[in-house]
């Protein structure tokens, strides 16, 4: 019969497996000394997205402060806890300003690539708002014709031609017919008023101020575009 595994003797019989509060300890202590930052178990259990809780991340950071691995300061009622400065390696002066000229050449291309987008996204937004081909067509279709018509009107103004013959024609006939009706009822007025001044007193002008008469004469009607009608 062969001998029972003890619990845990697979993970454990992997390569690079640890025990999950060794896990732990280490994601805790490589954050607090990657980010060189002063940090209360609840920050890091913050920054951590709550990987770690709160309480246990205490406890990691008060082993790690016994053991020397990290300092621990007090801050009013709160723990704060922050790497061993002493430890972190401090670059000189070559290594600061070669450090300080890569930022600068990093920044300088986040500028670049920042105005890149902004024209790709300009370019992209005046693409999405073109007219598709179709449309584009259709367009210069109705421009094309609206040009024509444009012309032509163009070329009839140029030549003295305001309005085409028949619209002209149309408004002759019009014009004919209001001028023979303005003619009848002029002449069968003046029959009447003839009528009227052979027994009145007075001037026949001074009845039509009395009762409010205007004639044409009055009113400066050119009665001369009725002559001979």
């Amino acid at each position: 019969m062969p001998p029972k595994k003890s619990k845990g003797s697979d993970n454990e019989s992997k390569e690079g497996n640890s025990p999950p509060q060794v896990l732990t300890l280490k994601l805790v202590f490589d954050y607090l000394v990657k980010t060189n930052r002063p940090y209360s178990a609840n920050d890091i259990s913050s920054q951590l997205h709550n990987q770690v809780t709160a309480a246990a991340a205490k406890k990691i950071l008060n082993d790690l402060a016994d053991e020397g691995r990290i300092s621990r300061k007090n801050n009013n009622k709160q723990q704060i806890f922050y790497p061993v400065q002493a430890e972190i390696e401090v670059p000189n002066i070559e290594e600061a300003e070669e450090e300080e000229e890569s930022i600068k050449e990093m920044e300088e291309r986040l500028t670049k690539l920042k105005d890149e987008n902004k024209a790709l996204s300009s370019k992209l937004h005046a693409l999405n708002n073109a007219l598709t081909d179709d449309q584009m067509r259709e367009r210069i279709a109705k421009l094309t014709l609206e040009t024509k018509e444009n012309e032509q009107r163009l070329n009839q103004l140029r030549s003295g031609e305001v309005i085409s013959p028949q619209e002209k024609k149309k408004i002759d006939s019009e014009h004919a017919a209001m001028i023979k009706h303005w003619t009848t009822r002029k002449r069968i007025f003046k029959n009447i008023s003839d009528t009227i001044a052979e027994g009145y007193p007075k001037k026949i002008k001074d009845l039509f101020d009395e009762i409010g008469i205007e004639t044409d004469e009055d009113a400066g009607v050119d009665t001369s575009i009725i002559a001979g009608k």
